[in-house]
């Protein structure tokens, strides 16, 4: 490199202005379909083909004048803006002249379009950049668009695309956003050939939410509304009961745009917080609609980040209206809003002994020497300096480290969820749900390569889904039959559930279903087939493992702790979370100030 200073070429410039628009088939779909709004159809058509390669999309919107179509690929050209101030009261969804152009730099594009009024249509061809062809054509009223060779001229970035099934699923989540937010458009999406969903128009947003979002969480779900100032606030909520294992089912619109705010997931996250289990997440769709010049959709050329004037203003009403809804006073003691709320705590309740155990000192519940000497005074003072290790290594320099409890005393449960032991060097504490999810984990991982053990259904159990999810279950089909978790694909938005794993007897079919979608959503950042595997077992490894603030006794505390024994890789859960926590004596004797 020279160092010089040089004026990129038209080519290139455009290329690299294309990325900050079109980052994949998705984004290109997305565009499309904006344009198709902003024209003001109310009927939209879009065909995928190869993991979103080839992209059509038809509507039957305003269409365009031949004159315009040219400039329609023209960098910042629009009909949207003519002077500085209009970019602030944008009500249409693009208005910078950025997506066609960007589309057809990195893709070929093809255009037919018709005016209502006009006797005849418009086609261009439009390859990198350039219109190639521009002729009369007879077609339908409205915009028919197709997009081929995405990224042809482009390899480098060609080769950063997932799967196709990644990608078609990427595409499909772009249209059922904006099915979400667009409830007087029919929406119909056909994968290779096929028809995977068609909403038709509907009456009212619950409707569509009915459609987009599945029968499940319409059934679990009510709805919210709030108003203040100029801010309309309207939305669903599913119940606390209802939970997810990711934050991808909370959907946020602004003007009917959809976008990903942080400040806004964690306003919705903070009114559920107190009602849910720790790492669950809600399934929320919501919508604010506020004055065009009191949000600003400029922030990014993707137009999937915005700020507000007042943020403050609008977090304190998402987050006080859901919780207002959340959380109704309980009719009775046995009530689930009940059980879910907060309660005052005392000691008791933070340091439980199981039933069955003795309270400390006493013979340890896996002590493996006298029991009077266990947890002798004399015994500890002598441990103090000896500094014997809880993790034992096996034989041999190459093997890991794995937890024991040879010498260990069992004192019991700390806040329902941590286990005590008095161990030679020290304090211990074992997290009951990370250990549990090892030992199902190693187990499942085991039994997939043996011949799977399954526990029918006495009533095959349909749980109802997204098209979106529903796309991702075929390639992964063969690998849940491998560990007993027999399913089918079940018309457009549903699976079929015919048996379970025998590893997962008190799991609800519909949890693990849900739960699965949520992870194969995720996998687009996993390339490797084994680990995508292991990711997916320990998704289900942790719906089955015994949950925190659960109080298990004696017998169970020692079932659990000796299976961990005979567990590899005991020391951290599938997920990478530490099991074990120690504190040696000498520490303790530390912060007691002790030398």
């Amino acid at each position: 490199m020279s160092g010089r200073i040089v004026v990129l070429s038209e080519n290139i410039a455009n290329k690299i202005a294309a990325g900050e628009v079109v980052e994949r088939p998705a984004s290109i779909v997305k565009e499309l379909l904006e344009n198709s709004i902003d024209a003001g159809a109310d009927d939209i058509a879009v065909e995928l083909a190869g993991g979103g390669q080839s992209i059509k999309i038809i509507d039957n919107g305003a269409g365009m004048e031949r004159e315009d179509v040219p400039l329609a690929f023209a960098r910042h050209a629009t009909s949207k803006i003519y002077q500085f101030e209009d970019i602030y009261a944008v009500s249409s969804f693009g208005f910078r002249g950025e997506a066609l152009p960007s589309i057809a730099s990195v893709a070929r594009v093809e255009i037919l379009t018709r005016r209502r009024d006009d006797l005849a249509g418009t086609k261009a061809v439009v390859e990198g950049g350039r219109v190639r062809e521009i002729s009369p054509a007879g077609c339908p009223a409205g915009t028919q668009i197709t997009v081929t060779d995405i990224f042809a001229n482009v390899p480098a970035r060609r080769k950063f695309l997932k799967t196709d099934v990644t990608e078609q699923s990427l595409c499909l989540d772009a249209i059922t956003r904006l099915a979400l937010a667009h409830t007087n458009i029919r929406f119909t999406a056909k994968v290779n050939g096929r028809v995977s969903f068609s909403f038709p128009a509907a009456t009212c947003l619950a409707e569509r939410i009915n459609l987009v979002m599945g029968a499940d969480f319409t059934a679990n779900s009510f709805s919210f509304a709030a108003k203040e100032d100029k801010i309309n606030l309207t939305g669903f909520i599913s119940r606390p009961e209802y939970t997810k294992s990711n934050a991808r089912s909370i959907f946020l619109f602004v003007n009917r745009r959809f976008i990903r705010d942080a400040m806004l997931n964690h306003a919705v996250m903070s009114a559920c917080r107190q009602l849910i289990e720790a790492r669950r997440y809600p399934a929320c769709v919501l919508f604010i609609d506020l004055a065009p010049e009191d949000v600003d959709v400029n922030v990014h050329p993707a137009k999937m980040e915005v700020r507000f004037k007042d943020s403050r203003l609008i977090y304190e009403l998402v987050a006080k209206t859901i919780a207002q809804h959340l959380i109704r006073p309980p009719a009775d003691k046995s009530s689930f809003a009940y059980r879910l709320l907060p309660r005052e705590r005392t000691a008791d309740s933070f340091f439980q002994r199981s039933p069955g155990s003795m309270p400390p000192p006493a013979a340890g519940l896996f002590s493996r020497r006298n029991s009077d000497e266990a947890i002798s005074h004399e015994c500890l003072s002598r441990l103090v300096g000896e500094q014997k290790p809880v993790y034992q290594t096996g034989a041999g320099e190459a093997l890991e480290e794995t937890v024991s409890f040879a010498d260990a005393v069992y004192l019991g449960q700390l806040a329902a969820s941590y286990l005590i032991f008095a161990g030679p060097s020290g304090l211990i504490l074992i997290d009951q749900h990370a250990a549990h999810e090892r030992i199902i984990f190693e187990r499942m991982k085991k039994s997939a390569g043996q011949q799977k053990v399954s526990q029918r259904l006495l009533l095959p159990e349909v749980v109802s889904l997204t098209p979106t999810q529903i796309s991702l279950f075929p390639p992964h089909l063969e690998f849940f039959r491998a560990i007993g978790l027999e399913m089918e694909v079940f018309g457009r938005d549903a699976i079929v559930v015919k048996a379970l794993p025998a590893l997962l007897p008190n799991v609800p079919a519909r949890e693990i279903i849900c739960d699965l979608a949520d992870e194969l959503a995720e996998q687009s950042q996993t390339p490797g087939l084994q680990e995508r595997k292991e990711k997916i077992l320990a998704a289900l490894a942790c719906h089955a493992a015994i949950k925190a603030n659960s109080v298990i006794s004696c017998r169970e505390a020692e079932a659990l702790c000796r299976d961990l024994e005979q567990t590899p890789a005991n020391l951290t859960c599938p997920h990478g979370r530490p099991i074990v926590i120690r504190f040696s004596l000498r520490e303790i004797a530390r912060m007691f100030k002790r030398k």
